[in-house]
């Protein structure tokens, strides 16, 4: 072997990571995925107003919550402000846009900007703790007669005062989420929420559903009476795509750590699955925007509980072979079925229950298609999913999953589509 050929493989064994590594040494010290450090940043009250109002902040990544501070809270911050008392930093991850412009998008501290922004605007005052008189900084023409303004001086103050602020550049969208995880320290995140910061394919696909479907003035949030609040539309859609997917198992309760390890899996939703979830989410919004099928979302009551609308849209994805009419009706009859058997309809067990032997016993001659001409999700052996899930669930908690019967009568064919 010649001097060089012995350089070339030296060069090799140099380049070659698997060479002497010692990342599964316990005995070694190591730091794992580090961030890059934070740039800490002074911001006035002022500039972070401006920077909201012309969009160079971004309050709401899809992993963010609502607006969850009440105003008598949004005017303790204000006080606290004026009082030169200590708020935590503001943490933004800067990133492009799709115009490629940078963007502060705020990780934690939505709740303090927000409350900024309110005062600034003249939706929130400033209230004296010693007189309880309400003082705002700016008001309408109609209403400044009607209340008190912030002097001008103290106006100037407050748009003075500053705020520290972390700057994360070259962050990926899971290490985002994560420090939005972990600096929860005040509200604590609902479930709901919790899964709507899982970065994963899923967690993805079901934001883009939530925006398309939900956030719209003209989307289902306009023709239905549910709560969406504090990601709760999020988990809906979760829920009901969760059981979707498992099918043709079925008497699953979508508890919120299946939902989590669900969501949190790598495995990209098969483009077929999506668009059957496109044709539910499609057809729950046909019926309830059409008076002479939107019965079944009002009566016998009109408020949706979550668990009805995770199982409508299991019904519609079982019935995406029957006639508008026929899916209106079968729906009316499930939320009928189900305030017959409980007064107060939660997502529990037993609501969940009594929900899946509704679908046994109601959609066992239905249009109800098999998986294997749907273009769903994976088509499972029956019996050999049934002893997976048992296998899965040697602490009881999948115990009393079953499998789907498919319909015994012949399938009808797809009538009364747009």
């Amino acid at each position: 072997m010649s001097d060089k050929d012995a350089q070339e493989i030296d060069q090799l064994m140099d380049d070659d990571p698997w060479v002497e590594d010692d990342d599964d040494d316990p005995n070694v010290f190591k730091v794992r995925g580090p961030l890059d450090v934070a740039q800490g940043s002074m911001l006035t009250t002022q500039e972070l107003h401006r920077l909201i109002h012309e969009g160079q902040i971004d309050l709401n990544p899809d992993y963010q919550r609502d607006v969850v501070w009440p105003e008598s809270k949004q005017i303790r911050l204000i006080d606290s402000l004026f009082r030169n008392f200590y708020i935590p930093p503001i943490v933004f991850a800067i990133r492009p846009d799709e115009d490629g412009e940078m963007v502060r998008i705020c990780v934690d501290g939505k709740q303090r900007l927000t409350s900024i922004q309110k005062f600034f605007d003249g939706q929130v005052p400033h209230k004296d703790p010693v007189t309880g008189r309400s003082w705002y900084y700016t008001s309408p023409e109609n209403l400044r007669s009607s209340r008190l303004e912030v002097p001008e001086y103290w106006k100037k103050v407050f748009a003075s005062k500053t705020i520290i602020c972390a700057e994360y550049t070259n962050l990926t969208a899971t290490m985002e989420r994560e420090i939005f995880q972990r600096v929860q320290l005040g509200m604590a995140l609902t479930a709901a929420e919790k899964l709507q910061a899982i970065s994963s394919p899923w967690g993805q696909w079901i934001s883009q559903l939530q925006t398309k479907w939900v956030v719209p003035d003209t989307g289902l949030a306009s023709v239905l009476d549910w709560d969406i609040r504090r990601g709760r539309d999020f988990q809906n859609f979760a829920s009901m795509i969760y059981i979707c997917d498992n099918l043709p198992t079925t008497y699953t309760t979508p508890t919120p750590q299946k939902l989590e390890n669900w969501i949190a899996n790598d495995r990209a939703p098969p483009a077929s699955f999506k668009d059957s979830i496109e044709e539910v989410l499609t057809e729950m919004w046909y019926i309830a925007s059409t008076p002479s099928l939107s019965f079944c979302f009002k009566k016998p009551k009109e408020r949706v509980a979550p668990v009805e609308f995770v199982f409508i849209g299991v019904l519609l994805f079982l019935m995406r072979h029957a006639t508008h009419e026929e899916r209106a009706k079968k729906i009316f009859d499930m939320r009928k079925y189900i305030r017959e058997h409980f007064r107060d309809v939660r997502n529990n067990s037993k609501v969940v229950k009594a929900l899946w032997e509704f679908l046994d016993r109601n959609l066992t001659d239905s249009s109800g298609p098999s998986k294997s001409n749907t273009g769903g999700p994976k088509t499972r052996n029956a019996s050999g999913s049934k002893r997976r899930k048992q296998q899965e669930s040697s602490d009881g908690e999948d115990s009393d999953d079953h499998t789907y019967r498919q319909p015994r009568g012949t399938q009808k064919a797809r009538r009364g589509r747009r």
